[in-house]
């Protein structure tokens, strides 16, 4: 194997690194109905001869499941609940606000951005949150002690990547 052998090994390796990071990114912040939405995506993003089969691949060690969105459509959902989630900002730009009312935090979203909220608060279990309800823009967080309800409404607002 030559020197350009090797580094073109190399540059495969980490266009595929990238790419992988690349689909995980638009799962995080975008729905998808077909593996030809992302695969058109990708192109768009500057990957190119991105196949069906490719997209299939990224998928499966993603470990991305179809689920029912809010309105009953099936898209495309990260499932790997032992990463961490990384909140970017355009999904704290999808809410409108965060409050609370002494018995649960309401997180109000764009139309159709709840579900996915809901999601990345409940990936990661946390002492303050039972658990979350979402809907269509609203997202109703039940904290475990409604006494420490401002630790969780903070809790939230990190979750998201939101400021305190």
């Amino acid at each position: 194997m030559n020197v350009s052998d090797v580094h073109g090994a190399i540059d495969a390796l980490s266009s595929d690194e990238n790419i992988t990071t690349a689909c995980k990114r638009l799962l995080q912040q975008q729905s998808f109905s077909t593996q030809d939405d992302i695969r058109q995506r990708l192109i768009d993003m500057g990957y190119d001869d991105v196949s069906q089969s490719t997209v299939s691949r990224l998928l499966s060690r993603l470990g991305v499941a179809k689920v029912p969105n809010a309105y009953g459509k099936k898209v495309y959902c990260l499932t790997v609940e032992n990463e961490p989630v990384q909140v970017g900002s355009s999904i704290s730009s999808q809410i409108e606000f965060i409050t609370h009312n002494q018995l649960v935090v309401v997180v109000k979203t764009h139309p159709g951005g709840a579900q996915l909220v809901a999601r990345l608060i409940d990936i990661q279990p946390h002492a303050e949150i039972l658990g979350t309800v979402g809907g269509n823009d609203t997202v109703m967080v039940a904290p475990k002690d409604i006494n420490r309800i401002e630790q969780c409404e903070r809790v939230v607002k990190a979750r998201l990547g939101i400021p305190a």
